[in-house]
Protein backbone atom coordinates (compact mmCIF):
# COMPACT_ATOMS: atom_id res chain seq x y z
CA UNK A 1 0.00 0.00 0.00
CA UNK A 2 1.17 3.58 -0.75
CA UNK A 3 0.71 6.49 1.73
CA UNK A 4 0.23 9.75 -0.07
CA UNK A 5 2.94 12.31 1.68
CA UNK A 6 1.39 14.52 3.88
CA UNK A 7 1.65 15.90 7.46
CA UNK A 8 -1.70 15.15 8.60
CA UNK A 9 -1.52 11.93 9.46
CA UNK A 10 -1.12 11.04 13.17
CA UNK A 11 1.73 8.44 14.57
CA UNK A 12 -1.07 6.40 16.02
CA UNK A 13 -2.63 6.18 12.72
CA UNK A 14 0.30 5.68 10.64
CA UNK A 15 1.38 2.72 13.19
CA UNK A 16 -2.11 1.10 12.38
CA UNK A 17 -1.63 1.20 8.50
CA UNK A 18 2.18 -0.33 8.97
CA UNK A 19 0.72 -3.07 11.16
CA UNK A 20 -2.58 -3.57 9.26
CA UNK A 21 -2.40 -3.44 5.72
CA UNK A 22 -5.14 -4.57 3.24
CA UNK A 23 -4.51 -8.02 2.34
CA UNK A 24 -7.43 -9.83 0.04
CA UNK A 25 -9.62 -12.48 1.24
CA UNK A 26 -11.01 -16.05 -0.67
CA UNK A 27 -12.93 -15.81 -2.68
CA UNK A 28 -12.80 -12.08 -3.25
CA UNK A 29 -9.50 -12.03 -5.05
CA UNK A 30 -9.24 -9.57 -7.96
CA UNK A 31 -10.99 -6.22 -8.22
CA UNK A 32 -13.52 -7.56 -9.90
CA UNK A 33 -14.69 -10.29 -7.10
CA UNK A 34 -13.87 -7.71 -4.64
CA UNK A 35 -16.50 -4.58 -6.34
CA UNK A 36 -19.23 -7.67 -6.48
CA UNK A 37 -18.30 -9.30 -2.83
CA UNK A 38 -21.25 -6.88 -1.63
CA UNK A 39 -23.95 -7.67 -4.19
CA UNK A 40 -23.51 -11.54 -3.55
CA UNK A 41 -23.50 -11.41 0.22
CA UNK A 42 -26.88 -11.48 2.49
CA UNK A 43 -26.77 -8.57 5.31
CA UNK A 44 -27.95 -10.03 8.30
CA UNK A 45 -26.96 -7.46 10.42
CA UNK A 46 -29.42 -4.49 11.66
CA UNK A 47 -29.64 -1.13 12.83
CA UNK A 48 -31.03 -0.90 16.59
CA UNK A 49 -31.86 3.43 16.39
CA UNK A 50 -32.72 5.12 13.48
CA UNK A 51 -34.63 7.70 13.14
CA UNK A 52 -36.25 9.18 10.15
CA UNK A 53 -35.89 12.81 8.91
CA UNK A 54 -36.97 14.96 6.07
CA UNK A 55 -34.45 17.65 4.75
CA UNK A 56 -36.37 20.07 2.56
CA UNK A 57 -34.77 21.28 -0.12
CA UNK A 58 -35.13 24.03 -3.32
CA UNK A 59 -36.33 23.41 -6.53
CA UNK A 60 -33.23 22.43 -9.04
CA UNK A 61 -31.90 24.99 -10.22
CA UNK A 62 -33.76 27.83 -7.84
CA UNK A 63 -33.35 29.51 -4.64
CA UNK A 64 -37.38 28.36 -4.18
CA UNK A 65 -38.86 25.83 -2.12
CA UNK A 66 -41.63 23.50 -3.41
CA UNK A 67 -42.19 20.59 -0.88
CA UNK A 68 -39.35 18.87 -2.18
CA UNK A 69 -36.95 16.90 0.39
CA UNK A 70 -34.25 14.68 1.24
CA UNK A 71 -34.69 11.46 3.37
CA UNK A 72 -32.41 10.51 5.98
CA UNK A 73 -31.64 7.82 8.48
CA UNK A 74 -30.10 8.85 11.48
CA UNK A 75 -28.50 6.08 13.53
CA UNK A 76 -27.89 6.91 16.90
CA UNK A 77 -25.06 5.02 19.10
CA UNK A 78 -25.71 2.68 22.02
CA UNK A 79 -24.07 5.76 24.36
CA UNK A 80 -24.66 9.34 23.68
CA UNK A 81 -22.71 10.40 26.45
CA UNK A 82 -19.66 9.13 25.09
CA UNK A 83 -20.61 10.64 21.73
CA UNK A 84 -17.53 11.28 19.44
CA UNK A 85 -19.09 13.39 17.00
CA UNK A 86 -21.44 13.01 14.17
CA UNK A 87 -20.87 11.94 10.43
CA UNK A 88 -23.20 12.38 7.37
CA UNK A 89 -22.81 9.28 4.66
CA UNK A 90 -23.58 9.26 1.08
CA UNK A 91 -24.17 6.29 -1.43
CA UNK A 92 -23.04 6.15 -5.30
CA UNK A 93 -24.72 6.16 -8.61
CA UNK A 94 -28.07 4.45 -8.77
CA UNK A 95 -27.62 3.74 -4.93
CA UNK A 96 -29.57 4.40 -1.97
CA UNK A 97 -29.34 4.09 1.70
CA UNK A 98 -30.40 0.40 1.41
CA UNK A 99 -27.01 -0.37 -0.14
CA UNK A 100 -25.07 -2.99 1.71
CA UNK A 101 -21.75 -1.35 1.68
CA UNK A 102 -23.33 1.98 3.43
CA UNK A 103 -25.20 0.36 6.51
CA UNK A 104 -22.43 -1.62 7.39
CA UNK A 105 -19.92 1.40 7.82
CA UNK A 106 -22.67 3.15 8.95
CA UNK A 107 -23.39 0.48 11.95
CA UNK A 108 -19.14 0.61 12.61
CA UNK A 109 -19.70 4.22 12.96
CA UNK A 110 -22.24 4.08 15.25
CA UNK A 111 -20.66 1.39 17.29
CA UNK A 112 -17.40 3.37 17.74
CA UNK A 113 -19.17 6.10 19.23
CA UNK A 114 -20.72 8.24 16.47
CA UNK A 115 -24.02 9.26 15.54
CA UNK A 116 -24.61 8.66 11.46
CA UNK A 117 -26.79 10.12 9.25
CA UNK A 118 -27.60 8.01 6.42
CA UNK A 119 -28.81 10.47 3.28
CA UNK A 120 -31.08 9.19 0.27
CA UNK A 121 -29.86 11.72 -2.74
CA UNK A 122 -32.43 13.32 -4.49
CA UNK A 123 -34.64 10.85 -6.25
CA UNK A 124 -32.79 7.43 -4.82
CA UNK A 125 -34.57 4.47 -2.95
CA UNK A 126 -37.22 5.49 -0.89
CA UNK A 127 -36.65 8.77 -1.11
CA UNK A 128 -37.59 8.97 -4.98
CA UNK A 129 -41.50 10.38 -4.35
CA UNK A 130 -40.43 13.73 -1.76
CA UNK A 131 -38.68 15.58 -4.86
CA UNK A 132 -38.57 15.81 -8.91
CA UNK A 133 -35.32 15.30 -10.58
CA UNK A 134 -32.15 12.76 -9.76
CA UNK A 135 -29.48 13.84 -7.88
CA UNK A 136 -26.04 14.77 -10.32
CA UNK A 137 -22.26 14.80 -9.19
CA UNK A 138 -22.28 18.50 -7.97
CA UNK A 139 -25.76 18.52 -6.54
CA UNK A 140 -24.65 20.99 -4.26
CA UNK A 141 -26.99 22.90 -3.69
CA UNK A 142 -29.04 19.81 -2.07
CA UNK A 143 -25.94 18.65 0.14
CA UNK A 144 -25.59 22.06 1.12
CA UNK A 145 -28.96 22.74 2.37
CA UNK A 146 -29.48 19.14 4.30
CA UNK A 147 -26.43 19.40 6.31
CA UNK A 148 -26.97 23.37 7.27
CA UNK A 149 -30.48 22.05 8.18
CA UNK A 150 -28.82 18.94 10.20
CA UNK A 151 -26.15 21.38 11.96
CA UNK A 152 -29.32 22.88 13.25
CA UNK A 153 -30.57 20.08 14.11
CA UNK A 154 -27.99 18.71 16.07
CA UNK A 155 -27.69 21.84 18.01
CA UNK A 156 -30.94 21.34 19.36
CA UNK A 157 -30.96 18.02 20.30
CA UNK A 158 -27.66 17.60 21.36
CA UNK A 159 -26.91 20.85 22.45
CA UNK A 160 -25.44 20.10 25.96
CA UNK A 161 -23.26 17.44 24.71
CA UNK A 162 -21.55 19.59 21.68
CA UNK A 163 -21.11 22.72 24.18
CA UNK A 164 -18.96 20.21 26.57
CA UNK A 165 -17.12 18.14 23.56
CA UNK A 166 -16.82 20.46 21.01
CA UNK A 167 -18.39 17.98 18.68
CA UNK A 168 -17.17 17.24 15.31
CA UNK A 169 -19.46 16.62 11.68
CA UNK A 170 -17.60 14.47 9.62
CA UNK A 171 -18.67 12.88 5.93
CA UNK A 172 -18.12 9.60 3.97
CA UNK A 173 -18.62 9.48 0.16
CA UNK A 174 -18.80 5.92 -1.27
CA UNK A 175 -17.67 6.16 -4.55
CA UNK A 176 -20.05 9.00 -6.32
CA UNK A 177 -20.82 9.92 -3.34
CA UNK A 178 -17.39 11.17 -2.21
CA UNK A 179 -17.40 13.59 -5.27
CA UNK A 180 -20.63 14.56 -4.06
CA UNK A 181 -19.71 15.74 -0.77
CA UNK A 182 -16.23 16.99 -2.18
CA UNK A 183 -17.87 19.23 -4.52
CA UNK A 184 -20.36 20.24 -2.07
CA UNK A 185 -17.69 21.29 -0.06
CA UNK A 186 -15.80 23.50 -2.51
CA UNK A 187 -19.02 25.34 -3.44
CA UNK A 188 -19.98 25.92 0.23
CA UNK A 189 -19.54 29.77 0.81
CA UNK A 190 -19.71 30.69 4.30
CA UNK A 191 -18.03 33.85 6.66
CA UNK A 192 -15.34 33.65 8.85
CA UNK A 193 -13.91 30.56 7.11
CA UNK A 194 -16.56 28.01 8.05
CA UNK A 195 -16.16 24.72 6.72
CA UNK A 196 -19.04 22.73 5.53
CA UNK A 197 -17.53 19.73 7.35
CA UNK A 198 -14.61 19.20 9.78
CA UNK A 199 -13.44 15.74 7.97
CA UNK A 200 -14.14 13.92 4.66
CA UNK A 201 -13.53 10.27 3.91
CA UNK A 202 -13.94 9.63 -0.22
CA UNK A 203 -13.55 5.73 -0.84
CA UNK A 204 -13.12 4.93 -4.67
CA UNK A 205 -14.43 8.24 -5.62
CA UNK A 206 -14.18 9.29 -8.84
CA UNK A 207 -12.44 12.89 -9.61
CA UNK A 208 -12.52 13.14 -13.31
CA UNK A 209 -16.02 12.20 -14.73
CA UNK A 210 -14.60 12.23 -18.23
CA UNK A 211 -12.06 9.55 -17.34
CA UNK A 212 -14.07 7.49 -15.02
CA UNK A 213 -17.20 7.20 -18.04
CA UNK A 214 -14.48 6.52 -20.43
CA UNK A 215 -13.14 3.85 -17.95
CA UNK A 216 -16.83 2.22 -17.59
CA UNK A 217 -17.16 1.97 -21.32
CA UNK A 218 -14.05 -0.02 -21.83
CA UNK A 219 -15.73 -3.52 -23.48
CA UNK A 220 -14.88 -5.84 -20.18
CA UNK A 221 -17.27 -3.66 -18.05
CA UNK A 222 -20.18 -3.83 -20.37
CA UNK A 223 -21.98 -6.27 -17.62
CA UNK A 224 -21.11 -3.13 -15.71
CA UNK A 225 -22.20 -0.46 -17.56
CA UNK A 226 -25.47 -2.63 -18.46
CA UNK A 227 -26.83 -3.45 -14.23
CA UNK A 228 -25.38 0.54 -13.81
CA UNK A 229 -27.65 1.75 -16.10
CA UNK A 230 -30.68 -0.17 -15.28
CA UNK A 231 -30.87 0.99 -12.19
CA UNK A 232 -30.59 4.65 -13.48
CA UNK A 233 -33.28 3.96 -15.93
CA UNK A 234 -35.57 2.51 -13.09
CA UNK A 235 -34.63 5.83 -11.42
CA UNK A 236 -35.98 8.09 -13.91
CA UNK A 237 -38.63 5.70 -15.03
CA UNK A 238 -40.59 5.94 -11.02
CA UNK A 239 -39.94 10.05 -11.38
CA UNK A 240 -41.74 10.31 -14.50
CA UNK A 241 -44.81 8.07 -14.03
CA UNK A 242 -44.66 9.99 -10.16
CA UNK A 243 -45.26 13.11 -12.15
CA UNK A 244 -47.79 11.13 -14.56
CA UNK A 245 -45.95 12.13 -17.78
CA UNK A 246 -45.00 8.60 -18.44
CA UNK A 247 -48.56 7.56 -19.35
CA UNK A 248 -49.18 9.92 -21.59
CA UNK A 249 -45.63 10.82 -23.33
CA UNK A 250 -44.46 7.61 -25.71
CA UNK A 251 -41.40 10.19 -26.41
CA UNK A 252 -40.16 10.01 -23.34
CA UNK A 253 -40.80 6.08 -22.95
CA UNK A 254 -38.64 5.90 -25.87
CA UNK A 255 -36.28 8.11 -25.32
CA UNK A 256 -35.68 6.54 -21.78
CA UNK A 257 -35.86 2.88 -23.31
CA UNK A 258 -32.60 3.44 -25.88
CA UNK A 259 -30.45 4.72 -23.56
CA UNK A 260 -27.07 2.72 -24.05
CA UNK A 261 -24.58 4.04 -22.12
CA UNK A 262 -23.96 6.03 -18.67
CA UNK A 263 -22.64 8.98 -20.90
CA UNK A 264 -25.80 9.01 -23.00
CA UNK A 265 -27.74 8.80 -20.05
CA UNK A 266 -25.69 12.13 -18.35
CA UNK A 267 -25.83 14.14 -21.90
CA UNK A 268 -29.81 13.85 -22.53
CA UNK A 269 -31.15 13.78 -18.66
CA UNK A 270 -28.18 14.49 -16.20
CA UNK A 271 -26.21 17.66 -17.79
CA UNK A 272 -29.50 19.24 -18.99
CA UNK A 273 -31.87 18.78 -15.87
CA UNK A 274 -28.88 20.24 -13.71
CA UNK A 275 -28.59 23.54 -16.35
CA UNK A 276 -24.80 22.35 -17.67
CA UNK A 277 -24.92 24.09 -21.63
CA UNK A 278 -23.59 19.85 -22.37
CA UNK A 279 -22.37 17.09 -21.18
CA UNK A 280 -18.54 18.15 -21.57
CA UNK A 281 -19.64 20.93 -19.13
CA UNK A 282 -21.12 18.97 -16.91
CA UNK A 283 -18.11 16.70 -16.64
CA UNK A 284 -15.83 18.80 -16.58
CA UNK A 285 -17.41 21.83 -13.97
CA UNK A 286 -18.48 18.48 -11.80
CA UNK A 287 -15.12 16.75 -11.83
CA UNK A 288 -13.61 17.95 -8.30
CA UNK A 289 -10.15 17.35 -9.67
CA UNK A 290 -10.18 21.08 -11.55
CA UNK A 291 -10.96 23.02 -8.42
CA UNK A 292 -8.78 21.39 -5.59
CA UNK A 293 -6.22 23.30 -6.05
CA UNK A 294 -7.83 26.94 -6.15
CA UNK A 295 -9.99 26.37 -3.60
CA UNK A 296 -8.04 24.86 -0.68
CA UNK A 297 -8.78 26.57 2.45
CA UNK A 298 -12.95 25.75 1.84
CA UNK A 299 -11.78 22.07 2.50
CA UNK A 300 -11.45 20.06 5.82
CA UNK A 301 -9.26 17.02 6.48
CA UNK A 302 -10.05 14.58 3.80
CA UNK A 303 -8.99 11.13 3.45
CA UNK A 304 -9.03 9.34 0.43
CA UNK A 305 -8.88 5.55 -0.65
CA UNK A 306 -8.46 4.01 -3.94
CA UNK A 307 -7.28 0.61 -5.44
CA UNK A 308 -5.30 0.12 -8.19
CA UNK A 309 -7.77 -2.46 -9.83
CA UNK A 310 -10.54 -0.35 -9.62
CA UNK A 311 -12.82 -1.78 -12.70
CA UNK A 312 -14.94 1.57 -12.61
CA UNK A 313 -12.56 4.37 -11.61
CA UNK A 314 -9.07 5.21 -12.28
CA UNK A 315 -6.68 5.81 -9.54
CA UNK A 316 -4.76 7.85 -11.20
CA UNK A 317 -6.67 10.93 -10.24
CA UNK A 318 -6.63 10.29 -7.05
CA UNK A 319 -2.60 9.50 -7.07
CA UNK A 320 -2.29 12.98 -9.14
CA UNK A 321 -3.35 14.99 -5.36
CA UNK A 322 -0.40 13.91 -4.20
CA UNK A 323 1.22 16.16 -6.07
CA UNK A 324 -0.75 19.28 -4.59
CA UNK A 325 1.72 18.08 -1.38
CA UNK A 326 -1.37 19.17 0.71
CA UNK A 327 -0.97 18.29 4.49
CA UNK A 328 -4.93 18.12 4.89
CA UNK A 329 -4.80 15.18 2.24
CA UNK A 330 -4.18 11.91 3.61
CA UNK A 331 -4.56 9.79 0.23
CA UNK A 332 -3.96 5.25 0.38
CA UNK A 333 -3.65 3.87 -2.74
CA UNK A 334 -3.85 -0.10 -2.56
CA UNK A 335 -2.63 -2.84 -5.33
CA UNK A 336 -6.42 -4.35 -4.89
CA UNK A 337 -9.51 -3.86 -3.51
CA UNK A 338 -11.95 -3.25 -6.35
CA UNK A 339 -14.46 -0.31 -6.45
CA UNK A 340 -15.67 0.07 -2.83
CA UNK A 341 -14.63 -3.43 -1.91
CA UNK A 342 -11.26 -3.69 0.06
CA UNK A 343 -12.93 -7.02 2.37
CA UNK A 344 -10.40 -8.97 4.27
CA UNK A 345 -10.19 -11.66 6.55
CA UNK A 346 -11.43 -9.12 9.40
CA UNK A 347 -14.07 -7.88 7.55
CA UNK A 348 -14.06 -4.38 4.92
CA UNK A 349 -10.64 -3.09 5.67
CA UNK A 350 -11.42 0.58 4.04
CA UNK A 351 -14.67 0.52 6.71
CA UNK A 352 -11.84 0.22 9.65
CA UNK A 353 -9.48 2.83 8.13
CA UNK A 354 -12.44 5.35 7.80
CA UNK A 355 -13.17 4.56 11.22
CA UNK A 356 -9.52 4.93 12.84
CA UNK A 357 -8.63 7.73 10.88
CA UNK A 358 -12.32 9.73 11.91
CA UNK A 359 -10.50 8.98 15.28
CA UNK A 360 -7.29 10.32 15.10
CA UNK A 361 -7.62 13.39 13.96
Amino acid sequence: MELGRNNSVSSGFSEYLKNKPFREVLPWIGGDLQTLRDTFVIDFGKSKKNKKIFFPINKIRFDKFESDYLLGFLELPEDLNSLRGFVIVTHGLGGSTKRFGLRRISRKLAKNGYCVLKLNLRGSGSARYLAKGNYCARCSSDVISAIKYFKKLINLEFKDLIKMNNLPIYGVGLSLGGTILLNACLDYDENKGEKLLDGLACVSSPLDLSSCSLCIEKSRNYIYQKWLLHRLKNQLWEGFNDEGKLLNNEKLRKKIRSLKSIREFDQKFTAPSWGFNSLEDYYIKASPIFRVQNSIKKLPKMLFIHAKDDPWVPYKDTLNLRKELIDKFTILITEKGGHNGFHSINGCWSDEVVKNWFISI
